[in-house]
C-alpha cells in the first residue's frame, strides 16, 4: 500500500485542475480520520478506486466528490461527506443504539442472550451521584444546626420521650432542608437553571453557584455557613449503584473474566435447571471503563410509539386491505405536514408537550426538514433561536452569519438552517472550516463544553482562536464566535442523526393520525393503557377528549359490552350521514387487576348486579374490583328519562350482600335462587 502523502499526489493528479480544491479537501479529511482497523480511511478509499478498474457504480453514499471526479461513480454527490459526519468524529467503536417496540424489547435482549451465550452478555453498571438538592437536605439534616435534636433526651430511659425526640428532629430537620432547597430554580431533567445578571442562561452546578446566582439561597447560606463548607465537601460523591436503563455490552469471552459483576434488581425472564440465580448480572466498571477495554455498548431501547405505530398498520390493513410502508413513506405529504402548522398534534411523537406543538406552528412546517430542525431546536440551548429561525423562513427577519469575516466559512454550512446553529454537526463543521480543527477535534470540543472540563475547553478556546486568525478573522471577532455562538450550544446542541430519526418517526405517526384517525387514536389509548406510569388513567381521559374534538365518540363504559381494548364501532362518514365515529373503551380502568378484568370479559353478559356477583370468581372479581368498575362509571341506573353512574359505596354495599348469599347458597350446595334452601 502506498503512502498516504503519495496516495494524496496521484489522486490529485488524476482530477481536472479546476475541482482539485474541493478534492483536496475530501483527501485531507480522508486523511485525518480513522477506520476500525486505526489506520486512515484514505487507504481503503484508495484500495477501491484501483480495484473498481475504470468501472462506475450508480451509487454515491459517502457523498465524494473525489469519487465522481475519478469516475468511480456516475452520480453527483447530493449531502454531506460522509467522513465529515458525526459518526466518524469519535475514536473508537461508538455506541450502537436500536430502538423496538416495547411489547417485543425483551425478545430482542432475550435472543442476543441465546445468540452470544448469557456468560458473554451483561448490564451495564451506572453510578449515581448525589444530586445538589439532596444533599443540601442530608447535610442540614445531620448538621441539624437550630437544634432540635435533644442529646438529653436522647440518653435518656423514657422510649416515648426519645421517639417524639427523634420524629421531631426528622420532621422539622427535613422540612427546613427542604425550604432551603427548594430556593433554589426547578430542576428540569438531570440540571438546574436560571439566569445571571446579563440576562445569560446558566446552570447551577454546585452549592457555590446557587449561592452566586440565586439570592435566596445566597441569604440562607449566610444564615447556616457550616452548610456551605460539609455541601462542598460531598457534592459530586457516589450515592449508589444501578443499572443503565437499556445498555447492554457484549464480550466475545464470559465476562466475568474481564470484569467484575454484580446482582442486579432485574429478574431473568428464564432460569436454566443449575442456575439458582434469578436475578440478571451487572458489570461493575461503568460504561466509559468497558469501552476502554474495548468493549461494544448497545442501547435496545424499548419505545410505546413504535408499538402504536404497529398496532396502527395492523388495524389499517384488518379494515382496508392496504400494506402501509412506514419506512417509506414520501415526505412531502401536505395533510400531515397541515397538522403540524395546525399544532394539532396530541399523540404526535415528539410533540406531546404544548412548547413542542408551538414551536412546530411557529416554523410553519411545510417540509420535512422543517420536522427535523424543530425536534433538534426544542431544547434548552438552541430554544432561544426558534422565533428568529421561523422569522427568517417566513422572509421577515434578514438571515446573518455574525460577521462578514465569519460567513465566508460558515455559509455553506449555516445556509439551510438560516445562519442559525441547529446541529451538533454543523459545530463540528464550523470548527473544521473557520478554525482548522479535524472532525476528531470537533467532537471532542463538544464533549468537553457539554461536560465542563475545564482544562478541555480552555485547550479547544486557544486552538479555535488562533485557527481563526490564521484564516483572517480578527481575533476580537473569533473570541466573541467562540463565546456566544459556539460554546452555549455546543453545551447544549442535538446531533442530526437523533434528530432525524427522531423527526421521522414523528412524521411517522403525524401522517398516521392525518390519514387513519380511528386506527391511530385507538391503538395510542390501548398502548397507554399497558403503561406502567402512575399517572395513565388521567392522561388516557386527557386523550378521549382530544378523539371528542376530533369527530369520536367514547361511547359510554358497559359491564356487558366493553373489551380488553379500545374498538372502533362506527367510523364517520357523512355522506352516509354519520358525522362522527364511535370508539367503544377497554374495561381496564384505574385499580382493577388484569385477572379481574379478564374474569369479566369471560362471564359476560350479565343480566344484573347478581347475576355479575354470582358469575364472576370471588378469587378474581372482589368488592375492590367492583369499587374500581363503579367509580369508572361502568354501573348505572335508570332515573326517569335519565341513565346515571350508581353511586360506588352502593354498589360496592349491594355487591357485597350478594356475594354472602352465593356463599351461604353455596354452603347448601343449592343451585336454585331460593336463599334459605328450601
Amino acid at each position: 500500500m502506498a503512502e498516504v502523502a503519495e496516495i494524496t499526489k496521484e489522486i490529485l493528479g488524476s482530477v481536472n485542475e479546476d475541482v482539485r480544491s474541493s478534492v483536496a479537501q475530501e483527501l485531507k479529511q480522508m486523511t485525518e480520520t480513522e477506520g476500525l482497523d486505526g489506520k486512515p480511511i484514505i487507504n481503503k478509499f484508495y484500495s477501491i478506486w484501483k480495484a473498481s478498474d475504470g468501472k462506475k457504480g450508480h451509487d454515491n453514499k459517502i457523498n465524494s466528490w473525489t469519487a465522481f471526479h475519478l469516475g468511480m461513480t456516475d452520480k453527483e454527490p447530493d449531502g454531506d461527506f460522509l467522513p465529515r459526519r458525526r459518526c466518524f468524529a469519535r475514536k473508537g467503536f461508538p455506541d450502537i443504539d436500536s430502538d423496538f417496540d416495547d411489547e417485543h424489547r425483551d425478545e430482542i435482549y432475550d435472543y442476543i442472550i441465546e445468540k452470544y451465550g448469557r456468560e458473554n452478555v451483561g448490564n451495564i453498571g451506572t453510578y449515581q451521584s448525589i444530586k445538589l438538592k439532596s444533599y443540601i437536605r442530608q447535610v442540614f439534616r445531620a448538621l441539624d444546626p437550630d437544634k432540635v435534636f435533644n442529646p438529653k433526651v436522647a440518653l435518656s430511659e423514657d422510649k416515648a420521650a426519645k421517639r417524639e425526640n427523634n420524629e421531631r428532629w426528622r420532621k422539622e430537620t427535613n422540612e427546613k432542608g427542604d425550604e432551603i432547597s427548594k430556593s433554589l430554580p426547578k430542576q428540569i431533567g438531570a440540571t438546574i437553571r436560571t439566569t445571571d445578571e446579563e440576562g445569560n442562561e446558566v446552570i447551577i452546578w454546585t452549592v457555590e453557584d446557587g449561592v452566586k446566582h440565586c439570592d435566596d439561597f445566597a441569604r440562607y447560606i449566610q444564615k447556616y455557613p457550616d452548610l456551605l463548607a460539609y455541601s462542598s465537601d460531598i457534592q459530586g460523591l457516589l450515592s449508589n449503584f444501578s443499572v443503565h436503563a437499556a445498555g447492554i455490552v457484549i464480550s466475545s469471552v464470559p465476562l466475568d473474566s474481564i470484569a467484575p459483576l454484580r446482582r442486579s434488581k432485574k429478574k431473568k425472564s428464564e432460569l436454566s435447571e443449575d442456575d439458582d440465580n434469578p436475578y440478571e448480572l451487572a458489570t461493575q466498571f461503568a460504561n466509559e471503563d468497558l469501552e476502554f477495554m474495548g468493549l461494544i455498548k448497545f442501547d435496545i431501547l424499548a419505545i410505546a410509539t413504535l408499538s402504536v405505530v404497529q398496532r396502527t398498520i395492523n388495524l389499517v390493513k384488518e379494515n382496508y386491505g392496504i400494506d402501509i410502508d412506514v419506512e417509506n413513506l414520501a415526505l412531502d405529504d401536505n395533510k400531515t405536514f397541515s397538522l403540524y402548522r395546525k399544532g394539532d398534534l396530541n399523540g404526535v411523537f415528539q410533540c406531546e408537550k404544548h412548547g413542542m406543538q408551538h414551536t412546530m406552528k411557529e416554523i410553519g412546517v411545510d417540509r420535512f426538514e422543517d420536522i427535523i430542525a424543530g425536534v433538534a431546536l426544542y431544547r434548552p440551548g438552541p430554544m432561544k433561536s426558534i422565533p428568529s429561525y421561523a422569522a427568517r423562513k417566513a422572509g421577515d427577519e434578514q438571515v446573518e452569519f455574525f460577521h462578514p469575516k465569519i460567513e465566508p466559512h460558515v455559509r455553506d454550512i449555516l445556509g439551510k438552517t438560516y445562519g442559525i446553529l441547529v446541529y451538533q454537526e454543523q459545530v463540528m463543521q464550523i470548527c473544521n472550516s473557520l478554525a482548522g480543527f479535524s472532525i476528531t477535534d470537533g467532537y471532542g470540543m463538544i464533549k468537553a463544553v457539554g461536560k465542563k472540563i475545564p482544562s478541555l475547553m480552555a485547550k479547544y478556546e486557544k486552538q479555535f482562536i488562533e485557527g481563526g486568525v490564521q484564516n483572517g478573522v480578527p481575533e476580537n471577532v473569533i473570541k466573541q464566535y467562540w463565546d456566544q455562538f459556539i460554546t452555549p450550544f455546543a453545551s447544549y446542541g442535538f446531533n442530526k442523526s437523533h434528530a432525524a430519526c427522531y423527526g421521522y418517526l414523528s412524521y411517522t405517526t403525524a401522517y398516521l393520525k392525518a390519514h387513519y384517525p380511528e386506527e391511530y387514536m385507538s391503538s395510542y389509548l390501548n398502548v397507554m393503557l399497558r403503561s406502567n406510569k402512575q399517572d395513565k388513567y388521567e392522561k388516557i381521559s386527557q386523550f378521549e377528549k382530544e378523539c371528542e374534538r376530533m369527530d369520536m365518540e367514547i361511547l359510554p363504559r358497559s359491564i356487558n359490552k366493553c373489551k380488553w381494548d379500545y374498538e372502533i364501532i362506527t367510523k364517520r362518514d357523512p355522506s352516509k350521514g354519520v358525522q362522527k365515529s364511535e370508539i367503544r373503551p377497554s374495561i381496564r380502568c384505574k385499580g382493577l387487576s388484569q385477572r379481574a378484568a379478564m374474569n369479566i370479559i369471560e362471564n359476560q353478559p350479565f343480566k344484573d348486579l347478581r347475576d355479575f356477583a354470582f358469575a364472576t370468581d370471588p378469587k378474581k372479581v372482589d368488592s375492590k374490583s367492583v369499587e374500581c368498575l363503579a367509580l369508572a362509571g361502568f354501573f348505572k341506573e335508570k332515573k326517569g328519562n335519565r341513565v346515571v353512574r350508581r353511586k360506588a359505596e352502593e354498589v360496592v354495599e349491594e355487591f357485597s350482600v350478594l356475594r354472602e348469599d352465593r356463599k351461604r347458597v353455596g354452603r347448601k350446595g343449592v343451585e336454585s335462587d331460593d336463599l334459605f334452601g328450601g
